[in-house]
């Protein structure tokens, strides 16, 4: 008889709950006879959990009979032995007095015992460090060029050819051209001349309108503003346009609300403000960089070939700012170059505690321990760094304004390139160089500004400002003097890995290492590089026209203006006074070139500024070669190609 289905699922579950019960009492049956059938096999040992294993052995007689000997007890008045002189006293091990006077060895194995003093020589191992090369290239493109309504507009196609020409311009103004980005280059030379050559005979444009201040040697050294020497570096956040002002201040109050619980936050939806309102400017566009080097120093460097060492810096700004349009519609461009190259004093540290420790009447001096790290071929130490910002802020708009509440923004703009490198090694007691030492410091910056707006129909709002600024900071730690050679590290330039005890033995018998604990060494049989080249170049076109109609009389404000640029650069070589021993030449040089070019009614030589744009203008297309400029690249086809792979771009 079948059953019903509420029958059949108990039944199923009753034979499934006895499948169950059935397993479990198996599973225990089956372990209890495993272990019955383990200790059967057991039965013969003693214990199951201790193995004795028996080996009959036996020696023959009179070989291998034990040595006699008695240990005697510990004696309280036995003095420690002496310590040994050196700063390596704790690897000393004594053997005699320790065994006591009871002590009995066999004459015919030892005839005397006397003090043995044992001392190891430690190991001293250093991270031998290697070259560091870094190339790095930021590139922001953007074209934020918005139309709203009809009207008689500037041909935007014809204002973004003239800013291309503009920047052309400026980059003619450098007194040198960007050094070579090709490490050969410095190897051979080649690079390091042409950057020689261009400091003391520099490439001045001698146009009026064009403003230059240059300085050299310790002329150029402090904090020099636009052209002249200051107690206090202009900060960029302190000047900046009063539309940025309060846009920092709410991001502040942001920060601010944001660490206090949600449950604090009873504000309520912001509410359109009341007004009409156009802001066509307002865009903020900065290249920062920041470059701290540590990788090799020494209180001492000797160098078998030049020592060289260059700092250049090159600020060029150029503004074309003519507004059109009411009263009060004319901003105005605040240009600030400002530059600080200084040098500190840092004596190495540890030399006040790398001394040997002081000899008693009757001793020797121990000699310093001397470890070298030893490096084939050249030792590189370069950064090569290019930021570069092209914007297009063109905005247009011609408009019937009849709501009760308006806002147009075209432009606020943010572009922010930022490169952080911290670069940190080794430093030693002494440098050995077989080639050259050549340190190598550029930083080329260029603004273009042009900001020409057409207003009709609005009044300028009290942030019509705009703020240009290149801004640089070369700080060096630790200073170098020059001494002469002497014959003895003289002799030491041309050595190489196979000649390492001679070089130590020469190291220890130099006066200027005597009564040192430890001397670290590290010979470069080739040169020693270390470059930092920095180019930053900023574009910024916001020619604005702005035409607003208002049939009910209200006002409309419009911001025109209101940009902030900046090109940042800060570089520090954190290092110690150094003694640089140089075989042969020694150059040293600084250099810093300002040049500005301002095309405004608010300048007295604008209408020369404006013929200088024009000349310059017609000098670059009568050259009809872009390369030709000074401020032209020099990167192969490939180079550039892979270079811009790798470039940001950014579109709004």
């Amino acid at each position: 008889m079948p059953l019903d289905s509420i029958t059949e699922q108990i039944a199923h579950f009753i034979g499934t709950f006895e499948l169950t019960t059935e397993q479990a009492r198996w599973r225990d049956q089956y372990e209890e006879f495993v272990a019955l059938r383990r200790k059967a096999e057991l039965e013969e040992l003693e214990d199951p959990t201790r193995i004795q294993v028996k080996a009959h052995l036996k020696l023959d007689p009179g070989d291998f009979d034990p040595l006699p000997y008695k240990f005697s007890g510990v004696k309280a008045d036995v003095p420690p032995p002496p310590a040994i002189p050196g700063p390596i006293e704790d690897t000393s091990v004594s053997f005699g007095p320790e065994f006591g006077p009871d002590a009995y060895f066999p004459d015919a194995q030892f005839s005397a015992m006397t003090q043995l003093n044992v001392v190891m020589k430690p190991v001293f191992e250093t991270e031998l460090i290697g070259s560091a090369v870094t190339y790095t290239f930021q590139k922001i493109h953007l074209n934020d060029n918005d139309t709203v309504g009809e009207g008689d507009f500037r041909d935007v196609e014809a204002l973004m050819a003239e800013g291309q020409a503009t920047l052309q311009v400026a980059l003619t103004l450098h007194a040198v051209s960007p050094p070579s980005i090709h490490i050969m280059d410095y190897q051979s030379g080649e690079a390091v001349e042409l950057l020689l050559d261009q400091i003391y005979t520099p490439v001045n444009v001698e146009i009026d309108g064009v403003t230059v201040h240059q300085f050299l040697g310790e002329g150029a050294t402090g904090m020099i503003v636009n052209g002249e020497h200051v107690d206090e570096m202009p900060d960029f956040l302190e000047l900046i346009p009063e539309h940025h002002k309060a846009d920092i201040e709410e991001e502040e109050e942001d920060e601010i609300s944001e660490a206090l619980p949600a449950e604090w936050d009873q504000s309520e939806d912001p509410e359109f403000e009341d007004g009409h309102s156009v802001v066509a400017g307002g865009n903020w566009a900065v290249n920062e960089v920041s470059v701290s080097v540590g990788w090799v120093d020494a209180p001492n460097i000797v160098v078998g070939g030049n020592s060289v060492n260059l700092t250049v810096v090159s600020q060029v700004a150029v503004v074309v700012d003519v507004d059109e349009g009411e009263e009060g519609v004319q901003s105005e461009t605040h240009v600030v170059q400002a530059s600080e190259i200084s040098s500190e004093s840092h004596a190495a540290p540890w030399l006040e505690d790398n001394v040997a420790d002081e000899v008693e009447e009757g001793e020797e001096a121990e000699d310093p321990l001397i470890v070298i790290d030893w490096i084939s071929g050249d030792l590189l130490v370069t950064n090569f760094i290019k930021q570069v910002i092209d914007a297009t802020d063109i905005d247009q708009i011609s408009a019937e304004i009849t709501a009760s509440s308006t806002a147009y923004t075209l432009g606020d703009n943010i572009m922010t390139n930022v490169t952080d490198i911290l670069q940190l090694g080794s430093f030693y007691d002494l440098i050995i160089i077989g080639g050259d030492m050549i340190s190598i410091d550029v930083v080329n910056q260029t603004i273009v500004l042009m900001d020409s707006d057409v207003v009709h129909g609005a009044s300028p709002t009290d942030a019509e400002d705009n703020l240009v600024m290149n801004k640089v900071s070369l700080t060096a730690e630790g200073e170098d003097t020059h001494e002469a050679l002497s014959q003895n590290m003289a002799s030491t330039i041309g050595m190489q890995e196979v000649d390492s005890d001679a070089l130590e033995d020469a190291l220890l018998n130099d006066p200027m290492y005597a009564g040192t604990e430890l001397v670290r060494v590290l010979k470069i049989e080739g040169d020693l590089l270390q470059v930092n080249v920095i180019e930053q170049v900023t574009l910024l076109q916001d020619d604005d026209d702005v035409y607003v109609d208002t049939p009910g009389g209200q006002e409309v404000s419009a911001l025109g203006a209101g940009n902030a640029l900046l090109n940042s650069a800060n570089v520090t070589k954190m290092g110690v006074d150094s003694v640089v021993m140089a075989q042969e030449e020694e150059y040293s040089e600084v250099m810093l070139h300002q040049a500005s070019l301002i095309d405004s009614p608010e300048e007295e030589n604008s209408e020369l500024a404006n013929e200088a744009i024009a000349i310059l203008m017609e000098e670059a297309d009568a050259a009809g070669d872009a390369e030709n400029l000074s401020g032209a690249s020099t990167l192969t086809s490939s180079e550039m190609a892979a270079i811009d792979d790798g470039l940001q771009t950014m579109l709004a």
